[in-house]
């Protein structure tokens, strides 16, 4: 689609705003846990399909090992979104986690 302005300038930032929309579609603010905004960091990588690899995690205070429960690849031409890790938050306990 060459020369398209349905395109989208696909960087790090665009790319957590995709995420960002996706984890709200699965999980509506509402429905998620007080201390899920202060514990959460996101990050970002590329795979080696050239996709932007965009990570929600929370760090156990017991640890410095960060486990992700929300993954999202963006496709850096189409905008496209695949989610690749989607996991129950009720696994986490926000006492137990850094931030809270």
């Amino acid at each position: 689609m060459n020369g398209s302005n349905n395109q989208v300038r696909m960087d790090g930032e665009t790319a957590m705003a995709f995420a960002g929309h996706d984890f709200e579609q699965r999980h509506p603010k509402q429905s998620c846990p007080d201390w899920l905004g202060r514990c959460t960091t996101i990050g970002y990588s590329k795979d080696q399909a050239g996709r932007f690899v965009v990570s929600f995690a929370v760090t156990p205070k017991a640890t410095n090992d960060a486990v992700s429960y929300f993954k999202v690849a963006i496709d850096s031409v189409t905008a496209e979104t695949e989610v690749l890790l989607d996991r129950d938050l009720a696994d986490f306990s926000g006492e137990d986690l850094q931030g809270h």
